[in-house]
């Protein structure tokens, strides 16, 4: 679930889906090799805490890419280890409630040439998205510690996207073939270049190189840089301005800074 604006997610919200990724990620052991945290969260951990202007990070969602032959062969399927959590399947997605709030954990494979559908990964749905095999190939292993849906403190070592194959999957989900537009996606892209942990000259770096790494979904994700991040009176920073929690001088700031942002990471 995306709200449209920063000031609508609950207070908690990503306090709560840390919860879920640790609960989660627990449970699901064997197989860590064949999954990757992508989406909100992995913008979460591979950004600052203190960027000057721009909140962090906020989401209710859990999204894993996975290898589309993941199988958990005869100890088990992802969906009964996660139902034994008390995650249940809606709408092809598994959702658990947590203090009044839906958590979705989502799956998303890739399944070349299609770049749309979904597939059944072990027993679960998983929606296919270009880019997610890179994003399983440059991974990060990120220290995580906090408490998970039960109350208890947990610390794990989590595989979470570098921040090149991140941005392809991130501008794809915004303007790439079945992008949805959406102003959190496009301040994530300002976020995640802009409070990158490496700084941002290091994020623009690694962007650029997922062409040649062959990563299939960086030719969209370049045209939604062109199509949607590129000017002002484009979707993407009018829509990272929508999201942002301010007044209009400073949404108007957020705006410039979008386009600075896509133009670097297209290197006009």
């Amino acid at each position: 679930m995306k709200f449209g604006k920063f000031d609508d997610y609950p207070p908690r919200s990503l306090e709560s889906a840390e919860a879920a990724l640790l609960t989660a990620w627990r449970s699901l052991e064997r197989y860590h090799e064949d999954l990757v945290l992508v989406g909100g969260l992995a913008v979460h951990y591979l950004t600052k805490r203190n960027v000057a202007g721009l909140p962090g990070a906020v989401t209710l969602d859990v999204d894993f890419g996975i290898t589309l032959g993941a199988s958990g062969g005869q100890y088990g399927t992802i969906k009964t280890d996660l139902a034994g959590l008390g995650f249940t399947s809606e709408n092809n997605r598994l959702v658990r409630k947590f203090r009044d709030t839906a958590l979705y954990l989502d799956f998303l494979t890739e399944d070349a040439p299609s770049v749309t559908g979904a597939r059944i990964v072990d027993d679960v749905i998983a929606s296919v998205i270009p880019g997610v095999n890179r994003a399983l190939a440059a991974r990060r292993m990120i220290t995580v510690h906090g408490r998970d849906l039960y109350g208890v403190e947990q610390t794990c070592k989590v595989a979470v996207a570098d921040i090149g194959p991140l941005l392809v999957l991130k501008l794809n989900a915004f303007g790439g073939p079945t992008g949805r537009r959406s102003p959190k996606d496009a301040y994530d892209v300002l976020l995640a270049v802009t409070g990158f942990i490496d700084g941002p000259e290091a994020a623009v770096t690694a962007f650029r190189a997922e062409k040649d790494a062959g990563n299939s979904a960086y030719a969209a994700a370049e045209a939604a840089l062109n199509s949607h991040f590129s000017g002002a009176d484009q979707d993407g920073p009018a829509r990272a301005a929508e999201f942002y929690p301010g007044d209009a001088v400073d949404r108007e700031r957020i705006r410039q800074q979008t386009v600075t942002v896509g133009r670097i990471l297209l290197g006009i």
